[in-house]
């Protein structure tokens, strides 16, 4: 018999945001929305930034974040985010992660900042192995 619930944890680079039981979530992918029952095939999803929906036995929780990786094994999700904010109504929760979303933070800048370095050097090895037969050159 299928588990009756699923175990939810948000996790951001500071804390874990969000710990519960829940008997349904409801997350943003590129590609649409996705429901997770208990019970449901292992997956990992690349979540994008807004809210998602964590059905309880109490009620609806709301959990805005700024996108990240969900890891799914078909009893408990944990959702790996630089950011992420909780609470019970959705209209509250939407303006809260826009506002956090158009005013980064000092963090969320720095990453950004690295992302983009990052790239610089992937693309400075790409060149270079291009140019010398594969191999990097000294």
């Amino acid at each position: 018999m299928a588990p009756r619930s699923l175990h939810l944890v948000v996790r951001t680079p500071h804390a874990v945001a969000v710990e519960t039981d829940a008997l349904s979530l409801r997350v943003l992918t590129e590609t649409g929305q996705v429901g997770l029952r208990p019970g449901a095939e292992p997956a990992v999803f690349a979540i994008e930034a807004g809210l998602v929906v964590v059905r309880t036995s109490t009620g609806e929780r709301i959990v805005g974040t700024a996108g990240g990786l969900l890891l799914w094994d078909s009893r408990e999700a944990v959702l790996l985010t630089p950011l992420a904010i909780a609470g019970n109504d959705r209209d509250e929760m939407d303006r809260k992660l826009r506002a956090e979303l158009a005013e980064p933070g000092e963090e969320m800048l720095a990453r950004a900042q690295l992302g983009r370095l990052e790239d610089r050097i992937l693309e400075q090895i790409r060149r270079e192995r291009s140019g010398s037969g594969g191999r990097l050159r000294r």
